[in-house]
């Protein structure tokens, strides 16, 4: 390779011939190809796990971005599939944390930072049709979704519904659009 390099940057001719490129020590086999061939290595090194730099998460500090929480209940007779999305405020583009499922009697509580989450619900958990739910969380705000039979329900702390309406996702106006 050092061979062509410099042929191209002094004018000379290439040579027609490619040295031998040395894989491990010097007692190990030797690759060569010509110039229009890849060279093939059949072992390629491990990568090193200690180059891989770790992140050191104290639990105190990441506990104060952590101030509401989600829970899901799943009271049907079915399981229920939960795809939790964050929404990014300022392009509307959304980037999924996954897919919680959940099985009947089944209940799981997320502490998550403030913003703009959208929820998908599905019921059962393999149906593609689903109901959705975009909430806005501001601190310390704590929301509640529960699952039966046919519907999802929705509360927040400190909201007290005035119409039945606002019990549902489909119709609730805690859900955004």
């Amino acid at each position: 390779m050092f061979a062509l390099a410099v042929a191209a940057c002094s004018g000379v001719a290439a040579p027609t011939s490619v040295p031998s490129a040395s894989v491990g020590p010097s007692s190990a086999p030797v690759a060569s190809a010509a110039p229009t061939e890849a060279v093939d290595s059949t072992e390629s090194p491990a990568p090193s796990t200690s180059a891989i730099p770790r992140p050191s998460i104290d639990q105190a500090e990441l506990g104060a971005y952590l101030t509401s929480s989600i829970t899901l209940i799943d009271l049907a007779d079915d399981d229920l599939a939960v795809i939790v999305s964050y929404v990014d405020p300022s392009s509307d583009e959304s980037f999924d944390f996954g897919t919680y499922t959940l099985a009947s009697s089944e209940q799981m509580t997320n502490q998550v930072p403030p913003g703009t989450y959208r929820l998908d619900f599905r019921q059962p958990a393999d149906s593609t049709s689903e109901s959705s739910c975009t909430i806005e969380i501001s601190d310390a705000d704590s929301y509640v979704f529960a699952a039966v039979d046919g519907a999802i329900a929705i509360s927040r702390a400190g909201a007290t519904p005035t119409d039945a309406r606002e019990l549902f996702v489909a119709t609730s106006t805690l859900c955004g659009t």
